[in-house]
């Protein structure tokens, strides 16, 4: 063997293992927690319901729903959480921010402007709360 073969095989040998040790080695996990000021965010489709209807969030943390509403109906033009003094007109599709911050747990129901659709968010105490919306909503907007 040629002292050029021998390089040659020299760095074929580094260079799969090197390959091996980036694919097939340890991998880091982050262990990054939510803060408490951090929004619990969930989207919501609109389209003759809600979808979800009951979501779950930690109580004490902020929330913030991102309802799309994929209609033009007049009933789902607007969303009222009468417990929490909050009504927002929800524009045709678009995305609605809603914001708020469930203090304590418990029930916080909404419903459409003529009461047709509800809907309600669910505080629970610890962070399985916030766990219980994963993977769920939609994906009609990011």
């Amino acid at each position: 063997m040629s002292p050029i073969d021998a390089v040659v095989v020299g760095l074929s040998v580094a260079l799969i293992a090197g390959e091996l040790w980036f694919f097939l080695g340890p991998r880091r996990v982050s262990s990054v927690r939510p803060s408490r000021t951090m929004p619990q965010e969930i989207k919501v489709l609109v389209k003759g319901g809600y979808e979800p209807d009951t979501i779950t969030v930690e109580a004490g943390r902020p929330v913030r729903l991102l309802f799309y509403r994929d209609e033009t109906a007049e009933c789902s033009a607007r969303v009222i959480f009468e417990s929490l003094g909050i009504e927002k007109e929800l524009p045709a599709f678009q995305t609605t921010a809603v914001d708020f911050n469930p203090e304590k747990p418990g029930d916080y129901p909404f419903h459409c402007g003529l009461s047709v659709l509800h809907g309600r968010v669910v505080a629970q105490v610890g962070s399985e709360g916030a766990r219980a919306n994963l993977g769920k909503g939609h994906a009609k907007h990011g």
